[in-house]
């Protein structure tokens, strides 16, 4: 499955630098600001969430839309995004070892 998003680059209000996913980009009726809506968030490993990742997720968790002032954002890329499921391997390959 193949999606276009935004990948926005940008400054946050604590002036870490913070990396959104959307897939809609436009720009805004207040001026100086780009606005970002259907906000989505890709799982970079199924199994680690590093803290800066929850800590997002949870800073947008309910938000519509968003609006970023020009000057805070770094770099706007528009990516295709293919969503493929990591193999994780939850057995020993061999079956006759003893795992205590």
């Amino acid at each position: 499955m193949t999606k276009k998003l935004y990948k926005i680059i940008f400054i946050d209000e604590d002036k870490k630098i913070q990396t959104l996913h959307a897939s809609k980009l436009n720009p805004s009726s207040f001026l100086g600001l780009v606005e970002i809506s259907d906000i989505v968030f890709i799982e970079k490993s199924e199994i680690i969430i590093t803290p800066d990742d929850g800590d997002l997720q949870q800073k947008f968790k309910n938000v519509e839309r968003s609006f970023i002032p020009l000057n805070s954002i770094i770099r706007i890329d528009e990516v295709m995004l293919e969503k493929e499921t990591p193999v994780i391997r939850l057995y020993s390959e061999d079956q006759n070892e003893d795992p205590s």
